[in-house]
């Protein structure tokens, strides 16, 4: 709690610190809600990228085709830049898998059409409609291969949906930026304005204006600070929550991240703070003597 001198009297140290809470608690919460959007942009961009790790394509081969060719041709592949991982689905398996698709054991029936088939995981960067286009192109050259088949409409709405999601992340964050430093700069000039005749009293008896802005640069510090501290508390319990309500989403199997997002939170606030608070006295310090009752 913040010490004021004694020739100030109790109502207005009241007021003071009032004034001084409601600046740390409007700190605290616009550095919550900015914190938040960023934390949902991230993880919400991880997430997509999970899921675009996700996508395979199957390499189809003619029914002739011998499995020391395909195993062969998959360990050619394992070298492409654009493939993260592969491996071979056996003749067995894509046949156990198409009696369970169909309901019945169709090669009693027909000739068993099926051969052995490589799954490609492709890097998220290639994860994309005209990449893995040209990755199919590129894979159908092969003589061997009948055909690529890779979920077309979900890369689509993946790419489609992550760009929309992006800008519109980008866009509220802008905003919410913009609206929250005017209404921590606001709060904190008004604190000052407050005490403008007090700055002017203090250049008059002979003070200089580092002295005079030195208490008003270190209140912003701590103000800074604690509503920082706040807003930190406030996302991590948010954090938590989230995670255990929606794990697949808010993800902390990597903490440096977010651990970073909170430190450039708590820093930005401090930041913040202290560069307002001693624009505001610097007006104050310069500022005629008519304009202060203005």
């Amino acid at each position: 709690m913040a010490k004021y001198p004694d020739t100030i009297d109790r109502i207005t140290k009241a007021r003071l610190r009032l004034s001084t809470l409601g600046s740390v608690l409007s700190i605290a919460l616009t550095m919550f809600f900015i914190g938040t959007l960023v934390f949902f942009a991230f993880f919400s961009t991880r997430y997509i990228r999970n899921l675009s790790q996700n996508i395979e394509l199957e390499v189809l081969f003619y029914k002739d085709v011998k499995e020391a060719d395909i195993n062969a041709l998959e360990q050619q592949l394992k070298l492409k830049p654009y493939i993260t991982s592969s491996r071979v689905s056996s003749k067995e398996e894509n046949t156990a898998i198409a009696k369970k698709i169909v309901g019945y054991n169709y090669t009693d029936i027909i000739p068993n059409p099926l051969n052995a088939s490589i799954m490609l995981s492709v890097a998220p960067e290639y994860a994309n409609t005209d990449s893995l286009n040209k990755i199919s192109r590129e894979l159908k050259r092969n003589e061997i291969v009948q055909d690529v088949d890779y979920p077309d409409f979900i890369v689509k709405s993946l790419s489609n949906n992550f760009q929309k999601i992006q800008w519109i992340i980008l866009g509220i964050c802008a905003v919410f930026m913009i609206i929250s430093m005017l209404l921590i700069a606001n709060c904190i000039r008004l604190n000052i304005y407050a005490q403008r005749f007090n700055i002017k009293s203090m250049l008059l008896v002979g003070a200089t204006p580092h002295f005079v802005r030195k208490p008003f640069v270190m209140k912003g510090f701590l103000q800074g600070i604690w509503g920082g501290i706040i807003a930190v508390i406030l996302i991590a319990l948010v954090l938590y929550y989230g995670n255990r309500n929606m794990p697949d989403l808010i993800d902390f199997t990597e903490m440096l991240p977010v651990a970073i997002i909170m430190g450039a939170i708590l820093l930005f606030s401090v930041l913040f703070s202290i560069i307002v608070s001693s624009l505001s006295v610097n007006r104050y310090i310069r500022i005629n003597d008519e304009r202060l009752y203005l």
